[in-house]
C-alpha cells in the first residue's frame, strides 16, 4: 500500500546543516540560494523549512513578522527558492506549509510545477515569472557566435572606447558602486539588505564561489560593475549595472561577456535572473539565452482589515 510522504516542519535551530546542504548539492534543481550559508545571511537566520523524510527534498521558508502576524516573503537578491530535491512534490510541500504563515509572497524555481488541485485547496494566486538561462557547455567562441547583433556591436563599441575589465575587485566594491548609482531608483532596497548581500558574498568569495567585476575607462573610472555567484551547477547574475557613461559605451555588455568567457566550456548554466523587467529581459536575450518560467505565489489569509495592507 502506498504510504503518504512524510514532510516535517522544522525551525532553523533544528535543521541539520550538513544534511540540508547535501540535499541542495545532489538535487537536480539545487541552487546556491538554498544553501544554509546564503539563507542564514540573506534572511538573518529567520527561516524555517519543510523537509521530506531524511532530507530527500527540502523547502526553505523565509519569514518575517508584522502586526503580530508571521508571513512568508522573498528576500532581496534571492530570485528563486521553492522545493529542492525529489521532483513532482510541489503541491505536497505547499499543502504542508503551516497555517501560522497567514500570508505568502514567494518565488519557487523553474522545476516546481503546481497542479490545479493544490491551487484550488487554498486561496493561492500563481503568476508566471520569466528568467533567461544560457548553457555554458560549449567553448566561448561557439557561445559568442550565438550573440545577437546588438550585443556584438556593443562589445565592439566598448573595445573601441578602451574599456578594460577588472576581474579582481572585491564584492563590497560592486555593492558600493551599485548603491551609489541606483539608490534613488530602488528606494525599497535598504542599507541592511545590501549589508546582508555583502555578508553572503564575503563567504562565497572566500570559498571561491563569488567574483566581482568592474569595467573601467582609460582614466581608471569604474563605469560598470558586476557581482556573480557560482557553484558546481550554475553561474548566478546577482548584482550589476552601469553609470550613464557606461551605458553609452556598452560597459555592462563587456562585463557580461567577460563572465561568460570565464565560465565557458564548463558544465554550468548561466542564470541571468531578473528578467521580468522588459528592458532587462531584452538585454539578457542578446546573449543567445533562452527564457524559462517559474511560479510567483501569493496567498492572503490575513483577517480584515489587515489583509487590505497586503495585496498582490
Amino acid at each position: 500500500m502506498h504510504q503518504p510522504y512524510h514532510i516535517h516542519y522544522l525551525r532553523r535551530k533544528d535543521i541539520d546543516p550538513e544534511k540540508w546542504d547535501a540535499c541542495i548539492h545532489r538535487a537536480p534543481n539545487g541552487l546556491i540560494y538554498g544553501k544554509t550559508f546564503f539563507l542564514d545571511k540573506i534572511a538573518d537566520e529567520q527561516w524555517d523549512a519543510l523537509v521530506l523524510e531524511d532530507y530527500q527534498a527540502v523547502m526553505p521558508l523565509t519569514w518575517r513578522k508584522k502586526f503580530g502576524f508571521t508571513y512568508l516573503y522573498q528576500p532581496f537578491f534571492t530570485p528563486a527558492l521553492g522545493i529542492f530535491g525529489t521532483p513532482g512534490l510541489t503541491s505536497a510541500f505547499l499543502t504542508a506549509i503551516p497555517s501560522r504563515f497567514r500570508y505568502w509572497e514567494i518565488d519557487l524555481n523553474e522545476s516546481n510545477r503546481i497542479d490545479t488541485e493544490c491551487s484550488a485547496s487554498r486561496p493561492i494566486k500563481i503568476a508566471p515569472r520569466i528568467n533567461y538561462l544560457l548553457s555554458l557547455h560549449r567553448p566561448y567562441e561557439a557561445i559568442r557566435y550565438s550573440y545577437k547583433r546588438l550585443a556584438k556591436r556593443m562589445l565592439q563599441q566598448a573595445a573601441g572606447n578602451g574599456l578594460q575589465v577588472i576581474r579582481d575587485a572585491r564584492p563590497e566594491e560592486v555593492v558600493g558602486h551599485f548603491q551609489n548609482v541606483y539608490r534613488s531608483q530602488l528606494p525599497g532596497i535598504r542599507n541592511k539588505d545590501y549589508f546582508r548581500l555583502t555578508a553572503c558574498a564575503g563567504i562565497a568569495y572566500r570559498d571561491g564561489h563569488c567574483a566581482a567585476y568592474l569595467a573601467q575607462t582609460p582614466d581608471n573610472i569604474a563605469c560598470a560593475f558586476y557581482l556573480v555567484f557560482s557553484d558546481e551547477r550554475c553561474v548566478y547574475s546577482t548584482l550589476g549595472g552601469s553609470t550613464e557613461e557606461g551605458k553609452k559605451n556598452g560597459a555592462f555588455y563587456l562585463l557580461t561577456d567577460a563572465v561568460i568567457r570565464d565560465h565557458a566550456d564548463t558544465n554550468r548554466t548561466f542564470r541571468f535572473e531578473g528578467s521580468d523587467v522588459s528592458g532587462i529581459a531584452f538585454f539578457n536575450s542578446q546573449f543567445g539565452s533562452s527564457p524559462v518560467t517559474y511560479p510567483h505565489i501569493t496567498m492572503n489569509k490575513l483577517p480584515f482589515p489587515v489583509n487590505l495592507l497586503k495585496r498582490s
